[in-house]
This record gives C-alpha cells, structure tokens and sequence, in this order.
C-alpha cells in the first residue's frame, strides 16, 4: 500500500490512496484541525483544541505510519494530499471470546474536493487492509448530529449497533 493506487481511473483529478507519510503530517494536521473545528460546531465546546494539539496528534498519528496494527491513509487528486484515513485493529478486554476489531478514528477529505470519490477511496483501501489482517469487524463513531456523516457511513455499509449516551454533571 506505499505506493499511490489510482481509485476510478488514471485520468487527471481521480483520487489516489497511498499510505501516508511522516512528510504528510503537517498537512493532515491542518486538515485534522478543520474536523475539529466542525466537531465544535456540531458537539460543542468539548471538542476545543489544547493550546499545543498539533504537536500532540502527529506524535499518535506517526505511530499510525508503517505498523502492522495502525494505519494512516493519504488521499491525493493530482499528487496533493486532499485528505486522510486514520484507523488501528484493537483488543476487547479478555472476557470476550470475540475481541480483535477494527477501529476507524478519523476520516477527512476537504470540502473543495468531496463528491469525487476520495473518502469511499480512503475507506475501501481501510477495508482491504483490514481484511488482510484477518479482521472481520470495524467500528467507528460519529456524532449524533453529524448527519452527512451518518449518510456517509451507511453509505459505506456500516449501521448503527449502539448508541452512547452522556450527561453533564
């Protein structure tokens, strides 16, 4: 997966997914920090950035990079990077008989370039890593009122299997 995969074709503007790059980190921060900042606006002041959040997130997603159980996806149309796939195989606790399970963290494409298949791209190269390590199951969350989101997700096969609930105290 470390080299670019065309997704619809090798024409100009098709999206490519290849597994991103410690060089990619500073962009996917930026792009990151537009995810956040729309979480504040559909979630709330929870979803405030530290003062040194940037820092912090390339520290946890370089070691997405080139391990066997995380991954980092790059999407790019015309060799720049328009969005990401951030995502890990984790373990329940050993009550459960079915514990190996693929977490999907984060899934970005900016605004500007949505609609021309780079998220489906981002999440079926995702699937196929997935796959190939023998997981059978991925998980995911989005906010409850992240309805393009929602449309997204059940787009790409995934449903609602529980609901988490909060309050403030």
């Amino acid at each position: 997966m470390g080299q670019a995969r065309p997704v619809g074709g090798s024409e100009s503007g098709d999206p490519r997914v290849r597994t991103a790059r410690i060089t990619d980190l500073d962009a996917l921060a930026g792009m990151w920090e537009e995810l956040a900042k729309y979480h504040v606006e559909i979630g709330g002041p929870e979803y405030r950035l530290a003062p040194r959040w940037r820092g912090e997130w390339q520290r946890f997603t370089r070691k997405h990079i080139g391990r066997k159980d995380r991954l980092c996806l790059a999407a790019e149309i015309d060799g720049i990077a328009v969005g990401f796939l951030l995502a890990a195989i984790l373990q329940r606790p050993k009550v459960f008989e079915h514990r190996r399970y693929g977490h999907i963290y984060d899934v970005f494409v900016e605004a500007g370039r949505r609609n021309r298949g780079a998220g489906q791209a981002l999440v079926g190269a995702a699937m196929d890593w997935f796959r190939a390590r023998g997981v059978d199951r991925v998980e995911l969350y989005t906010h409850a009122m992240n309805a393009p989101g929602r449309r997204f997700w059940s787009k790409m096969g995934f449903e609602t299997t529980v609901h988490i609930m909060n309050r403030r105290v």
